[in-house]
């Protein structure tokens, strides 16, 4: 989990930028601790004792002496101490250790409770954290689980977890609803950074590969103070993994049902102070999200990702990461035509993290760019010139400092964000183009005081384009015994209206209508409360509740304003809707041995308060049972079982008169229910030789297809090939 103790640096940004390069070159305080040891002191490390990850603000104690400290974020502790000493090390979520001191720089290994899962999430400022230093709601999914359900892309594994559900987004997207609020009021990052395609409303969870990816963190509820605008409903984080520190190739291919293709291939290594991983893929199919059109629908993207790393000192550490895809998307418009779609992105950062003034400063300077456009064919290719064929271009910029210090039994964050933002749309924006400046600061502080971990942050966000929003947080976690630990949570999230609800104006002549922006418009915001725990009685077993309720303010909505001069209807975005979503949500784990059985439920009641109507596709029940075991009769068998269940939901029409018009609209605004799905997913995966895999499974085993439910769930049958080769060591 090396990928956890990154930090990073923008030169461009602040003063601190000199004395942190002359830290640098003189190896910072922390290095010299270790220079030259004074006798009588112990420099050690605490860590976890099966990811070998840091504990940060761990409790180190003399009884001897009595003396003091806590670990800092590289669970490094300096105390006054001789060979032979004993040492009490405790920390939240850990078993307590005693040992005795065998050297001036002892290792000292924790070991964690069963009722904290051990993953780790990013929070503020790309510092990661232990699932033990939050009290917030998180789902980690690690590498395994992506392997298990052959998951090419984040949304074919997203779907299947309690409490997010896929909703299809027309044309041709797809986005995952967290506890009832789904697309732009979802925030998706790649390694903390926003993914491409958010200016201009092109978010797809579908686009997103997971080729290169360690892990999914799924935080739930607003999220603001750690992540800014957009987190209402939560956040998903895809995290890159690290370079391995042996030279290992590792390629992959699979085909399948309904036009299924991809392979990909990557070679990582660690040489030295230096550690680099590249990786390629390719893949496509037959199905766009939310059509069953055979012949006519197409989705093929490109992706390739890099990450290289040095090691400047044995404290400071720097990383250069860039990545790039080229998706192509067909799909029938009416009778006649097909439409196209051609999405090209770009995205990097630069990082650089080490100690400073007692500290730890981490900071980031992030580029994207993105490119959209959108033609029509009669035939299977597009033609130049053809509908709305001008490019839409978005570019983006972000430069975060941040700086993490342990003072006494605080764990302090701090950091400033500023982001420059630019979207590029003929015809469609005032000037053709729109320009935002966003500067952001947050604080946070994480506090332990016996059992208890008390935490409080809060976020100022201001921007040249809508305003500013101020939004805090405040959490709590007690572990009241080895077995036991309670958790709750309140925060205050916000969305701040895009450039498309500002700017943005939309002219459907066909239609009859306009759809114009409005720069008067506030910031959504919202309340979110939750209130859980978790019971552990043994190591093999747990069980975990959580109840929660999130209210929405000032949702981004259109109204009718009459005809305009040429005749259209006109509409304008307007801040006039409110939404309560709330739940419970419960997951039960059990390890026996070779098998391992996972059971979720989510209860979920999503209304609009403004209209009184729920929430159209929110589906009140969700569940899944997995059960994955590895099998003794032969060496590298494997199974994995997944029964997903998404209960019936409401389908809400739009009024009549609206600009969207169809089958769906209706003066009550609701039309009836999407069916309910019953999904069995399965894989066996066979270990040939030491270095190829072979495997095998099914989507959707009952070829489930419920009624107004889109036909991307068709049952999908699929075989594949990995090889995966490391240098002995």
């Amino acid at each position: 989990m090396s990928d956890g103790r990154r930090t990073s640096m923008s030169c461009r940004m602040m003063p601190l930028c000199g004395a942190m390069l002359l830290a640098v070159v003189s190896g910072g305080p922390a290095r010299a601790q270790g220079i030259g040891m004074v006798p009588g002191t112990v420099q050690g490390t605490v860590v976890g004792k099966t990811d070998g990850a840091p504990v940060l603000s761990a409790d180190v104690r003399v009884p001897r002496s009595g003396a003091r400290v806590r670990t800092d974020e590289r669970g490094t502790f300096r105390v006054a101490a001789d060979v032979g000493d004993s040492l009490i090390v405790r920390a939240l979520g850990f078993a307590e250790v005693r040992t005795v001191v065998q050297s001036n720089t002892p290792v000292v290994r924790l070991v964690a409770l069963a009722t904290v899962l051990p993953v780790f999430t990013t929070t503020m400022g790309q510092r990661v954290i232990r699932a033990s230093e939050s009290p917030r709601s998180v789902t980690v999914i690690g590498r395994d689980e992506l392997d298990a359900v052959a998951a090419v892309s984040a949304n074919q594994l997203l779907r299947q977890l309690p409490g997010l559900q896929e909703l299809p987004a027309p044309p041709s997207k797809t986005s995952i609803s967290i506890r009832g609020f789904d697309d732009s009021r979802v925030l998706v990052l790649v390694d903390g950074e926003p993914v491409a395609g958010a200016l201009i409303e092109s978010r797809d969870i579908g686009r997103l590969s997971t080729i290169a990816t360690e892990r999914i963190e799924v935080t739930k509820g607003p999220s603001s103070v750690e992540f800014g605008s957009d987190a209402l409903g939560g956040v998903i984080n895809i995290v890159q993994a690290a370079p391995t520190q042996r030279l290992t190739f590792d390629a992959l291919a699979r085909e399948g049902g309904l036009g299924r293709q991809e392979s990909s291939a990557g070679v990582s290594q660690t040489v030295g102070k230096f550690g680099y991983r590249l990786n390629g893929g390719w893949r496509q199919s037959d199905r766009v999200t939310g059509y069953n059109a055979i012949g006519s629908t197409f989705n093929r993207i490109y992706d390739v990702r890099t990450d290289f790393r040095y090691a400047l000192t044995d404290q400071w550490a720097l990383r250069l990461d860039m990545q790039g895809s080229q998706e192509r998307q067909r799909f029938p418009v009416d009778a006649a035509f097909n439409g196209f779609i051609d999405n090209r992105g770009g995205q990097g950062f630069a990082e650089v993290r080490g100690p400073l003034f007692g500290g730890n400063i981490r900071a980031r300077a992030f580029e994207q760019r993105f490119v959209y456009q959108y033609r029509q064919s009669r035939g299977l290719l597009p033609i130049k010139g053809s509908a709305d064929s001008l490019e839409q271009r978005e570019r983006q910029g972000r430069y975060l400092l941040s700086y993490t210090q342990v003072v006494g039994t605080h764990a302090i964050d701090v950091g400033v964000q500023r982001s420059n933002r630019t979207l590029v749309a003929p015809k469609k924006v005032t000037g053709d183009s729109a320009d935002e400046q966003i500067t952001e600061v947050f604080a946070r502080d994480s506090w332990t005081l016996g059992s208890l971990l008390m935490t409080a942050g809060a976020r100022h966000t201001s921007s040249t384009l809508w305003g500013s929003s101020t939004n805090p947080s405040f959490g709590v976690a007690w572990q009241t015994s080895s077995s036991v630990r309670l958790r709750s949570n309140v925060a205050r999230g916000f969305r701040a209206p895009g450039f498309k609800e500002i700017r943005y104006t939309f002219t459907n002549p066909a239609g009859g209508y306009t759809l114009a922006g409005n720069p008067d418009l506030l910031p959504e915001s919202s309340w979110s409360t939750s209130v859980g725990g978790t019971w552990a009685p043994s190591t093999r077993v747990s069980f975990d509740v959580e109840g929660y309720r999130n209210d929405v303010s000032g949702l981004v909505d259109w109204r009718y304003e009459g005809d305009n001069a040429a005749g259209f209807q006109a509409y304008r975005y307007v801040n006039v809707a409110r939404a309560r979503t709330q739940g419970v949500e419960t997951n039960a784990r059990v390890n026996a041995g070779a098998t391992e059985v996972t059971l979720g439920y989510d209860f979920l009641r999503a209304r609009d308060l403004t209209s009184g109507l729920p929430l159209s596709r929110r589906a009140s029940h969700t569940a899944r049972l997995r059960v994955a075991r590895e099998w003794a009769v032969r060496r590298g068998l494997a199974t994995d079982a997944s029964v997903r269940y998404t209960g019936n939901a409401p389908l809400v029409g739009i009024p009549s008169g609206a600009p969207i018009t169809g089958p769906f609209s209706t003066e009550s605004g609701v039309i009836g229910r999407q069916g309910a799905l019953l999904s069995i997913d399965a894989q066996l995966r066979l270990a040939v030789t030491r270095e190829l895999e072979v495997s095998g499974g099914v989507n959707n085993l009952l070829d489930q297809q419920p009624t107004l439910w889109t036909p991307a769930f068709a049952r999908q049958i699929y075989a594949g090939l990995r090889w995966r080769w490391s240098v002995a060591p």
